[in-house]
C-alpha cells in the first residue's frame, strides 16, 4: 500500500527565547492568541477530516481483503464441485471419494459435505454419514433440480446456529441424460475471517442478489440468516468513492460503510459484502484532543489577563523549554529503534542515534551519505518519496538486513519554508521477511518431489491461459500416471513408493524444456503445462519422458532395483475456453483411454466424433 506525503512536520531543537518587550507586546500577544484558537479549531477539524480518510482508506483495505476471502472460498468451491463432476463422470463416485475431496478443502471450506443422488432422488454417495438429514429443506431442492435440471440453486440457511450454503446441481452424462444431482452444503461463517485482524468495532455482513443475509459478523440478535436487508437509514456519501455514512435498524451506531459485489456467476448472481466500522471507534480520541485543545485556549485566555504574571515566569519558561529540548534530544539519541536525520539536499547524515551506529557502524556518521546504507541506490529514491510497507535490504555491520523504511519531512527554519530535512526512523522485519518468502515456497510446492503442487498449478494454468489467449499461441497440457504402482506400495512399501515418484519427478522435469511446468497433482498423478506447443511437438516431449521412465530403472533404499513404466495423455487448449479445466479433463479422458490400451504409451485426444475418447 502506498501514499503520498500529505503533511509536513515543522520541529527544531533550538530553545526558544523571549525579550523583556513582551510587556510592551501585549496587544500582539493577544492577537497570537486569538489566533491560535482559530488555527487549533481548524487543526480539529483538519483531524476529524484525515481521521475519516484515514479510516476510509483502511476499511477500502480491509473490505478488499475480506473480499478476496470469499472469493477465494468460491474458487475452492467451484473446485469441489468440479472434482465431484469428474468422479461422478468417471463413474467412480464412493463415499470414501466425496469424505476425501471434503477434507482436501477443509482448511478454506471448514466442515462442508456433499451428497449425491440418482435422478430419482435415491442416495448413492455422501461424504459422511447422516448429512442427508443435515440439509435443511433438502426433499424440497431435489425435487426443484429433478423439474428442471438445468438449475443450480445456491440456498442460504441456518446450520449448527452459524450461516451456511447449500448448492444443487443437476448432472448430465455424455449422452446427455439427466443422471444424477450433486448438493453442497458449506458452512459460509466457519473460518471465514480466521486470522484477519479486524478494527475494534467492525461489523460484517454477506447478503445474496435478494439481499438475504448469508454471513454476518458478530451475531447480532435482530440480524438472522435468511432475514431480508432493508435500506439503511440515512445514508450519505464517504470521504472516499465507495464509502458512505449510514445506520443499520440492528444496529443504532452510526457506520462508515464499504460495499463490494461478489459476481457468482450466469446463473446463480452475485453477493454484496458490507463492511462497516463504528465512527465512534475512531472519531471519540478526536473529540476528546478537542476538548483538551479548547482547554488550552482558555488556560491562554487566563493567560493573557494575567500578562504580569507571564511576564515574571519569563525566565522559568525559558528554563523549561531547554530541559524539554534536552529531554527530546536524548529520547532520540537512546532509542532503541535507528533514527536519522537526513539533509534533503545533500542526502548526509545530520544526525544519527546510538541504535543507527550500533547497527551501521562509522557509515552511518554525521556527514555520511544515507543512500550508502542501502543495498540497491534506487530503493532510496523509492522510500523517500512515498511511504511503503515493503522492506528494502540495507548493508548492515551483519550482512543484508531487511527494513522498513518510514521518512518524515522536516522544517528547520520559518514555517514558509521549504522541508530541509528528512526524519528516518528503520525496523528490522528479515526474520519475518524471511519466514514469510519461506512459507510462500512451502505453499507453493510438493513436499516430497519438489515439484509445483496442484495449488501452484492452478495459478501457472490461469497465467498460461491468458498467455495463449492474448498472443493466439498453441498450449498444451500433459497429464501422467504411473502403471502399476500400487503394486510397488504393496511389495516394496510405501518408502519405496516415495522412492519412486521422487526418482519421477527428477525423470519428468529434466525431460521438459525451461518454460514448460511441471507438477505433482496428487499420489502417483503428476500433469504439465507446455506454452507455445502444438499436438506434434506435445507429443515428442511426452515420448522422450516415456522412454525415460521405461529405459531408467530406480534403486530402491535395500539395494533392489526396479522399473517403472507411465501412460500420458495429451490434450490441446480451445481459445474459446475461458480457464484450462476442460484441457485437463480431455488430457485425463486420452490418459484413461492410453491406460485402457495397454498402458507404457502416449495418447492424444483427438475431438473425432467416433473416437472411443468422445463416446458416453
Amino acid at each position: 500500500m502506498r501514499r503520498s506525503f500529505n503533511t509536513t512536520v515543522s520541529w527544531s531543537l533550538n530553545p526558544i527565547t523571549r525579550k523583556s518587550w513582551l510587556r510592551q507586546a501585549l496587544p500582539v500577544f493577544a492577537v497570537l492568541v486569538a489566533s491560535n484558537i482559530v488555527v487549533n479549531t481548524y487543526q480539529s477539524l483538519h483531524d476529524f477530516r484525515a481521521a475519516d480518510q484515514q479510516a476510509a482508506q483502511r476499511l477500502d483495505v480491509q473490505t478488499s481483503l475480506v473480499q478476496r476471502l470469499v472469493e477465494d472460498r468460491l474458487r475452492d468451491l467451484n473446485g469441489m464441485m468440479a472434482v465431484t463432476r469428474t468422479l461422478i463422470d468417471a463413474d467412480n463416485l464412493t463415499d470414501q471419494s466425496l469424505h476425501d475431496v471434503t477434507e482436501t478443502l477443509k482448511e478454506t471450506l471448514g466442515d462442508s459435505s456433499i451428497a449425491v443422488f440418482d435422478g430419482s432422488a435415491h442416495l448413492v454417495a455422501e461424504s459422511r454419514p447422516g448429512i442427508r438429514n443435515e440439509i435443511p429443506n433438502l426433499t424440497t431442492i431435489l425435487d426443484t433440480v429433478r423439474a428442471d435440471p438445468a438449475t443450480h440453486l445456491w440456498v442460504s440457511v441456518v446450520w449448527r446456529q452459524s450461516g451456511a450454503l447449500v448448492i444443487a446441481e443437476g448432472h448430465r452424462n455424455r449422452a446427455g441424460k439427466f443422471d444424477a444431482i450433486a448438493a453442497y452444503l458449506i458452512p459460509l461463517e466457519q473460518h471465514l475471517l480466521e486470522g484477519v485482524k479486524l478494527v475494534n468495532g467492525t461489523a460484517i455482513i454477506l447478503s445474496d442478489s435478494e439481499h438475504r443475509v448469508i454471513a454476518r459478523y458478530p451475531h447480532y440478535s435482530g440480524l438472522a440468516i435468511g432475514l431480508a436487508l432493508v435500506e439503511v437509514n440515512a445514508t450519505r456519501q464517504g470521504p472516499i468513492p465507495g464509502t458512505y455514512y449510514a445506520r443499520w435498524r440492528f444496529d443504532p451506531s452510526e457506520r462508515l460503510v464499504a460495499t463490494r459485489r461478489i459476481v457468482l456467476g450466469q446463473a446463480a448472481g452475485y453477493w454484496t459484502l458490507d463492511v462497516g466500522y463504528a465512527v465512534s471507534s475512531y472519531r471519540d480520541s478526536l473529540r476528546n484532543s478537542m476538548y483538551i485543545n479548547l482547554a488550552g485556549a482558555t488556560l491562554l485566555l487566563l493567560m493573557l489577563a494575567g500578562g504580569v504574571l507571564l511576564i515574571r515566569r519569563e525566565h522559568r519558561l525559558h528554563d523549561r523549554i531547554e530541559r524539554f529540548a534536552e529531554t527530546v534530544l536524548t529520547i532520540v539519541q537512546n532509542m532503541p529503534t535507528p533514527v536519522t536525520i537526513v539533509d534533503i539536499k545533500t542526502e548526509k547524515i545530520v544526525l544519527a542515534n546510538e541504535a543507527l551506529l550500533a547497527l551501521f557502524g562509522a557509515l552511518a556518521g554525521k556527514g555520511q551519505p544515507f543512500p550508502r546504507l542501502f543495498a540497491d541506490a534506487g530503493s532510496w529514491t523509492r522510500v523517500r518519496n512515498v511511504v511503503t510497507d515493503e522492506p528494502v535490504p540495507l548493508l548492515t555491520r551483519d550482512g543484508i538486513r531487511h527494513m522498513l523504511v518510514h521518512c518524515t519531512r522536516l522544517r528547520t527554519g520559518n514555517k514558509d519554508d521549504e522541508p530541509d530535512s528528512l526524519l528516518v526512523t528503520l525496523a528490522d522485519i528479515t526474520h519475518q521477511h524471511q519466514l514469510l518468502k519461506q512459507l510462500r515456497t512451502e505453499a507453493d510446492s510438493d513436499a516430497l518431489t519438489g515439484l509445483a503442487n496442484r495449488r501452484y498449478f492452478a495459478k501457472a494454468a490461469e497465467k498460461a491461459v491468458e498467455h495463449a489467449r492474448r498472443h493466439h499461441r498453441p498450449l498444451s497440457v500433459l497429464a501422467l500416471d504411473l502403471d502399476f504402482f500400487k503394486r510397488v506400495n504393496d511389495t516394496w512399501g510405501h518408502a519405496a513408493g516415495d522412492r519412486v515418484l521422487q526418482a519421477t519427478a527428477r525423470l519428468f522435469e529434466n525431460a521438459l524444456r525451461e518454460d514448460d511446468l511441471a507438477a505433482r497433482l496428487g499420489g502417483e498423478e503428476f500433469a504439465a503445462i507446455l506454452l507455445d506447443t502444438d499436438l506434434e511437438q506435445a507429443r515428442m516431449i511426452a515420448e522422450r519422458i516415456r522412454i525415460a521412465m521405461q529405459d531408467t530403472p530406480i534403486s530402491l533404499q535395500s539395494g533392489t532395483t526396479v522399473s517403472q513404466t507411465l501412460s500420458i495423455g495429451i490434450a490441446l487448449y480451445d481459445e474459446k475456453e475461458s480457464d484450462l479445466s476442460a484441457t485437463q479433463e480431455r488430457s485425463d479422458a486420452a490418459l484413461y483411454a492410453a491406460k485402457n490400451q495397454g498402458r507404457n504409451r502416449v495418447q492424444i485426444w483427438v475431438p473425432d466424433t467416433a473416437s472411443p475418447l468422445n463416446k458416453a
